[in-house]
């Protein structure tokens, strides 16, 4: 500093680049004003990040310079993007319908030249940049939707053949059909779905799928993912197909059933792809290596499925929490017999007594011993080894899992004492 020596600029630009990734978009501009060295190099950065209108003392300003960068950078002969995001989250920005249209236009800019594009809205409106999906780009690999609504009948993402990786976190997905050819990583969190139609889900070159606590809608039809490799759903208590009267079976007759029970069993008509003879989820996870299937309720989709329980061919790891328990176990011993080279089997249990239902109109065990060369380890979780546990050793005793595979893991309700492992020897 003595020296007046100016070393940040004397860096190689690459290294300057990743300074200015961490920026937002309008300070990125302003580093042209620190020196000569740094007149064109906002122009070079790999990443535009918006972050709304706020200290722009109005949108219009805000707007105006959303609009001249991107016709730098997106325009003509512009470098390509590395990543685009555009963050209203909370601003205000996009209530106004001018702005809405204003976001519109920006994304169709960046699209043919981003690779990973970000949008971030969390506001109620009636409509979105995004909502009808129709997205043309031969270089965008990564889509995250934060807050965005999506409400196509058929969402197709042909056009964009590169696209690995979609990403969906408090989106209104009401959606028919998820179509596209490319697509390997599919998440969907906290969103709402349809209460009447389910998402049929059918893509060739999945690999990973995440369906995690969505709100009141039905989970998706799985169709062919021959190529799935990992899965985690997580249910939680809005899930639409939930029976009001706890069934595992259908609740009643005609005008007797309830919601949950109708269009799980009684609507053939209710879109080209229901059928009432296969299970709804199960059986796409069936190609899975890696699954972690967890539930708010004893009484779910899952244990519906079961009725019609595929052979889990290629599963290796399988994470089950409460649910399985429900029924006489019928969950757990369905997964052990039938997947015949599972390697590991974790059992996370929360406190409370053991569910207590009807077993009727699911899985009938088949009685066999499940004993298997592959499977090295059981590990169950639990705050207190209770009832519930020592049903569950009993369990895997019987179907031939010997104590010395199962390993139990403790946490101490001593405050500050943290956890142990342990494993059996014996039990009575």
């Amino acid at each position: 500093m003595a020296s007046g020596e100016d070393r940040i600029s004397a860096l190689p630009e690459d290294i300057l680049h990743q300074v200015l990734r961490l920026l937002p978009a309008h300070e990125v501009v302003r580093t042209c004003l620190l020196a000569r060295r740094w007149r064109g190099v906002w122009r070079s950065v790999p990443t535009l990040c918006f972050t709304g209108a706020k200290g722009w003392g109005s949108a219009d300003r805000f707007a105006q310079f959303v609009d001249h960068l991107l016709h730098l950078r997106c325009g003509g002969d512009g470098a390509p993007l590395d990543s685009c995001d555009f963050d209203f989250d909370f601003d205000g920005f996009m209530l106004l319908p001018a702005n809405e249209r204003h976001a519109s236009i920006w994304l169709w800019k960046a699209l043919p030249r981003v690779r990973a594009l970000r949008l971030c809205i969390v506001e109620e409106q009636e409509a979105s940049p995004l909502s009808d999906m129709h997205l043309f780009s031969q270089h965008l690999t990564r889509l995250e939707l934060v807050g965005v609504g999506v409400n196509n009948s058929v969402v197709d993402f042909a056009g964009c053949p590169t696209l690995v990786e979609l990403s969906m976190d408090t989106c209104d997905v009401f959606v028919r059909q998820l179509l596209s050819p490319s697509l390997k990583h599919l998440r969907i969190t906290r969103s709402y779905t349809s209460e009447f139609d389910r998402i049929l889900i059918s893509l060739p070159n999945l690999v990973s799928l995440e369906f995690i606590e969505c709100q009141q809608g039905r989970i998706p039809f799985l169709g062919s993912l021959p190529r799935l490799a990992r899965a985690v759903v997580v249910l939680n208590e809005y899930c639409a197909d939930q029976c009001s009267q706890d069934r595992f079976d259908s609740c009643g007759a005609d005008s007797d059933i309830c919601d949950g029970c109708y269009y799980y069993y009684g609507d053939p008509g209710h879109g080209p792809h229901y059928d009432r003879n296969n299970c709804i989820f199960l059986k796409g996870l069936s190609e899975a290596t890696d699954l972690e299937l967890s539930a708010h309720s004893d009484v779910t989709v899952f244990n519906r499925d079961l009725k019609w329980c595929p052979t889990f061919t290629k599963l290796k790891t399988l994470l089950l929490n409460d649910w399985c328990l429900a029924a006489n176990h019928n969950a757990l011993i369905c997964f052990l017999q039938h997947s015949p080279i599972l390697e590991k089997l974790t059992l996370e249990l929360s406190k409370g007594p053991l569910y207590e239902t009807e077993a009727e109109g699911i899985y009938k065990p088949l009685g066999q011993s499940i004993a298997s060369n592959c499977l090295k380890i059981v590990e169950i979780k639990c705050a207190n080894v209770d009832s519930k546990v020592h049903k569950i050793l009993e369990i895997l005793t019987t179907y031939g899992i010997r104590l010395e595979q199962i390993s139990v893991q403790q946490t101490s309700q001593i405050p500050g004492s943290g956890c142990f492992n342990f494993v059996c020897t014996e039990f009575s």
